[in-house]
């Protein structure tokens, strides 16, 4: 396996003096904690999703808030797609050279607007088609009273109206008569343009299936288009955004549920974790545990036999208390070690208790200084808790380090 194009520091070093001596040796010998990427598993991932996206005909949005690189969006993105979701801006500044070349073409700031982000915004909108997600009728006076303040530049804005289809998180229910005000008010303002509806198929049930991922696409697709009867003229070109990462693996073909206006795109909340996966979206059943490329290398510090457990040196900073379907804040990776999870964490420590079925004893299993692999429960909030990513091959070799983007 080759290097990727990795993403250096400020400096330019591809590497600093302290992390160069890991290129070429085994993530076993990492210092404790670290987080792992597999390469192929992200490649496998990445292409196998694409030949579904391709199969379905219906249009993909890469979300780039789990890997924060430039290497791994280029993975993301692969020859499927030119499209784009952010959720902070410093990820729009490290997806520049992908702008500059043409690689992005089409950039969704994924947060429902507020007025410090419309500056950059703009000037963001002048490099890469940018469309804004809004949700609120303020949204609207708030972008046309900012574009009468602009110099020399007549485009509209154009936006994704929110919906909220059940994860009351963002967005207007679709019989909500405050979605109704919103649609005309777009429709009314000068310099505003509604672009299509966007919904995110957030779980509304206690826990994901294959076929409860299907079930819930097809309420999330019959909701968009339910949005676009809202509209003055419902037969102006839309695009509808849909989507979670357990509803894009079961995307199929619904072209023929829609009028020859209407795209669909594909998106999810942590979509990153297509290529990455987790714990949580292990428990879904859509993928299985050779589809895990992200992993946290921790070290066992001591052995408490008296209470059958052992402490690691990775806590919240460094797995988080993100809860899951399945047991414990990670899970030991190791299958001769199966049933070992991280029961209990703080700040810089972690407790691993057994959770099997037979009687395994802590002292007989683990020794001071063990190098432990973890599977962790959210791809996406481990990663943003490193400041670098180790790069390892089939064999576990690390080849390559990146730097993600951080803050906002």
């Amino acid at each position: 396996m080759g290097s990727i194009s990795h993403d250096t520091l400020a400096t330019g070093s591809p590497y600093p003096s302290h992390l160069q001596q890991f290129i070429g040796k085994h993530k076993s010998e990492l210092p404790s904690p670290s987080l792992c990427l597999s390469l192929p598993v992200m490649k496998r991932n990445a292409r196998s999703f694409h030949e579904k996206v391709k199969k379905s005909g219906v249009d993909f949005r890469a979300h780039v808030k789990t890997n924060k690189t430039e290497a791994v969006s280029r993975i993301l993105l692969g020859d499927v797609t030119s499209k784009v979701i952010i959720s902070t801006l410093r990820e729009a500044r490290g997806l520049d050279s992908l702008i500059t070349e043409g690689v992005v073409k089409d950039l969704l700031y994924g947060v429902p607007i507020c007025p410090s982000v419309v500056p950059e915004l703009d000037q963001l909108s002048r490099k890469v088609t940018t469309r804004l997600l809004i949700d609120h009728i303020d949204h609207v006076s708030i972008l046309s009273q900012y574009v009468r303040c602009r110099e020399n530049w007549g485009k509209p804005w154009t936006v994704f109206i929110k919906l909220d289809m059940g994860g009351r998180r963002a967005g207007l229910p679709l019989d909500s008569p405050e979605l109704k005000k919103l649609v005309r008010a777009v429709e009314e303002a000068p310099n505003v343009e509604i672009y299509g509806f966007y919904s995110y198929s957030a779980k509304t049930a206690n826990r994901w299936t294959v076929e409860m991922a299907e079930t819930v696409l097809q309420n999330h697709i019959t909701g968009v288009l339910a949005a676009t009867e809202l509209l003055s003229d419902p037969t102006k070109p839309l695009t509808l955004s849909i989507g979670s990462s357990p509803t894009a693996r079961v995307i199929r073909s619904i072209k023929e549920q829609v009028a020859s206006n209407i795209t669909f795109e594909i998106h999810a909340g942590n979509l990153g974790t297509f290529i990455y996966n987790d714990l949580q979206q292990l428990s879904t059943g859509t993928i299985d545990s050779s589809n895990l490329a992200m992993s946290v290398i921790a070290e066992v510090c001591s052995v408490y036999s008296e209470r059958n457990e052992a402490l690691i040196n990775a806590g919240v900073l460094a797995l988080t208390r993100e809860p899951g379907e399945l047991s414990g804040i990670a899970r030991v990776r190791d299958k001769k070690k199966k049933g070992w999870i991280v029961g209990r964490v703080s700040q810089e420590h972690g407790i691993l208790v057994y959770d099997g079925d037979d009687n395994q004893r802590a002292q007989d299993v683990w020794t001071i200084g063990d190098k432990v692999e973890l599977d962790v429960q959210h791809t996406c909030i481990v990663g943003a808790m490193y400041g670098w990513h180790f790069i390892t091959d089939e064999d576990g070799t690390v080849r390559d380090i990146l730097f993600p983007w951080k803050w906002w």
